[in-house]
């Protein structure tokens, strides 16, 4: 379905603001997250230490070399307009269910419900892509590090899964406190990396060539900038945890702008940094040669053989992290389907007790070890698993964004109140071109993003697009055969 077609089902279905949080949040959820758990919780689902031991030097050698500081600070930028939009349309909806409930209001039920899908399946192949991630990472520690057995990463994934299905079961401040010590030590690890590469000298000197015009321009500035985009994945979480935060007026604002300012000085920071540990004239032929130990080798020369050991440790535990936090977000989303009843309504019920989403988290630790089995029997090699999903992931994350910041800017402008509205309008619509572009090159470099080719590029692609088209359909169903559930939709 067309962006266009979208936007005239949205002019037919008038969206309604929601009542007052008070009114609304009938649904069990409940937490008392501060801003500082809720940045650390969403924060360690980007797995910083992940992304700098394998996703900056894949974006430096694919992107536009040099200057992927400036790419990750201009996506930054472009999260923020869609964020500033999206905070001001959450304020007046004030309804939990994340880019679900956001486009629905904006762009109408069946585009809604084609988000809810997308984003539930979005999420589901980030935290399955990362069980195998973390399995291969707590092998080499076992095997490399302590001079253990080499254990399949498939026994080491299941147990990671068990565990965060306990996790996931229990109430989110549990799993909040966790994530939050996780991530201390992984923003440690960065910030000791960072400082001592700046303090050393870098190996020339500290150069500020990334920030050249002719550096930021160098290599595909579109692939930059779109691997830089993919650092952002989860930023709206903040709202997704609505009912499970202290004063969400206040808690949500604050958290989605320290998670975006984070995230982009951070990982700018860490990527310039990474560049002069080499030097700008030899970074490329750094990481060409040697793309997966480039980074770790950078920590062992300029932090000492310690923080090499730890760092190894961390990259299990940083994706351990993820997991956790992949898993509540999906667990999130699978439970606001069910609240709408689109999935049994059983699955949208809280626990008793534990206030936590326990059937859908279940629901979705079943779908995980039955996906994770299923690629060990068609003998899915761990690596390809990974980099194949971890890319869908990033395309369908784009596919969100796209459609969110359309909702966003179509809602303010559809439903003013006063003149507030037309600034994060603008903005949202601003990323919505940024968006369309991203989309478009996202779909031309479809090979680099996920490594598939032939046959598993048209299958991966028939499948992210097919959730789509499977989300409008049932919506239109709905408002032919069940309008009651029809008009649920989005948490209306």
């Amino acid at each position: 379905m067309t962006t266009t077609e979208y936007a005239m089902s949205a002019a037919t279905e008038p969206a309604k603001v929601g009542p007052t949080h008070s009114q609304q949040a009938d649904s069990g959820l409940r937490g008392h997250m501060g801003v500082l758990e809720l940045i650390f919780t969403v924060v360690a689902y980007n797995g910083p230490v992940v992304v700098f031991l394998g996703f900056i030097p894949a974006a430096i050698l694919l992107g536009n070399g040099v200057g992927t500081p400036v790419a990750i600070l201009a996506a930054g930028v472009v999260i923020l307009l869609i964020a500033v939009g999206m905070l001001k349309m959450s304020d007046r909806l004030e309804k939990p269910g994340g880019f679900y409930a956001l486009i629905t209001a904006g762009l109408g039920r069946p585009a809604g419900l084609s988000a809810g899908f997308t984003a539930l399946t979005c999420y589901f192949l980030a935290l399955v892509s990362v069980y195998a991630l973390g399995g291969i990472a707590l092998s080499s520690v076992i095997r490399d590090l302590f001079n253990g057995p080499d254990i399949s990463w498939t026994i080491l994934a299941l147990v990671m899964l068990a565990i965060a299905s306990v996790l996931g079961y229990l109430n989110i401040n549990f799993s909040a406190k966790i994530l939050t010590v996780f991530l201390a030590f992984e923003l440690l690890l960065i910030a000791a990396y960072d400082i001592s590469v700046l303090f050393q000298g870098g190996e020339g000197g500290i150069g500020f060539d990334s920030f050249s015009s002719d550096q930021i321009f160098s290599g595909s500035v579109s692939i930059g900038f779109l691997f830089a985009i993919g650092l952002f994945g989860g930023f709206e979480a903040t709202i997704i945890f609505r009912e499970e935060v202290r004063n969400p007026k206040r808690t949500i604002p604050v958290s989605t702008y320290g998670v975006i300012a984070l995230l982009a000085g951070m990982y700018a920071l860490t990527a310039w940094c990474f560049i002069n540990s080499y030097g700008a004239a030899a970074i490329m032929d750094v990481v060409t040669k040697d793309l997966a130990g480039s980074s770790t080798a950078s920590i062992k020369d300029y932090t000492g053989e310690f923080a090499y050991d730890v760092a190894t440790i961390m990259l299990f535990t940083s994706s351990f992290a993820l997991v956790l936090a992949a898993h509540n977000i999906t667990s999130r989303y699978l439970f606001n389907l069910g609240a709408d009843r689109i999935f049994p309504r059983a699955l949208g019920v809280a626990h008793p007790k534990h206030v936590s989403p326990h059937r859908a988290s279940m629901v979705i630790s079943a779908a995980s070890l039955i996906t994770i089995l299923g690629f060990v029997v068609a003998d899915v090699s761990s690596a390809d698993l990974y980099a194949r999903l971890a890319g869908l992931y990033s395309y369908a994350f784009v596919m969100l964004l796209l459609l969110v910041s359309l909702a966003v800017g179509v809602f303010l402008l559809r439903d003013r109140i006063n003149g507030s509205e037309a600034g994060p309008a603008i903005a949202s619509l601003l990323g919505f071109v940024a968006m369309c572009i991203t989309l478009v090159l996202a779909t031309k470099n479809f090979t680099l993003l996920t490594g598939a080719t032939g046959t598993p590029k048209t299958v991966l692609l028939v499948v992210i697009w097919g959730v789509t088209v499977l989300g409008l359909v049932t919506a239109l169903v709905l408002r032919r055969t069940k309008p009651e559930t029809y008009a649920r939709i989005g948490r209306q």
